[in-house]
């Protein structure tokens, strides 16, 4: 195997991978007290939308969202929307440590709370996302299909 069709491979892996992390986080919202985010995720959207959204209402688009964009990756479809998602589901992750730094950090910046761990060490979610989602916004429909007829091939 060479060392083309490894990157290939990880490639594919990587946005499984994290389609399969998005998809069973999102499941788990759709049900009560399952989702160790759940009050965070809550409680962030509710102050971002200025008290228009309850907790319950903005889990359940939450659950929707991180669905779908777990769907797109798995299924590798709706890729340049699903990088508006991922980054719109970023901006929102990493939202609490500024919103809600009474229940991120300890002393901030320096000494996170788990949950503000829990947010921090999405850095890598970014990476990842960043290595799939970025070529599909590059490369037209006909490079696309020719590049993964090309990963497939080798």
């Amino acid at each position: 195997m060479s060392p083309k069709t490894n990157v290939n491979y990880s490639y594919h892996a990587v946005r499984i991978v994290l389609g399969l992390v998005y998809f069973h986080f999102g499941i788990l919202k759709f049900f009560p007290d399952l989702s160790p985010a759940e009050l965070l995720a809550s409680q962030t959207i509710m102050r971002m939308s200025g008290g228009m959204l309850d907790a319950n209402t903005a889990l359940f688009y939450l659950a929707i969202m991180e669905c779908a964009l777990g769907l797109a990756l798995i299924f590798n479809v709706c890729m340049r929307a699903a990088f508006v998602l991922f980054v719109f589901h970023m901006i929102g992750t990493f939202a609490p440590l500024v919103v809600l730094p009474e229940l991120t950090f300890r002393i901030a910046p320096l000494a996170p709370t788990m949950e503000g761990q829990y947010i921090i060490k999405n850095i890598v979610f970014v990476a990842a996302g960043w290595a799939v989602l970025m070529p599909p916004l590059f490369l037209s429909k006909t490079e696309q299909s020719s590049q993964n007829s090309y990963q497939l091939a080798e």
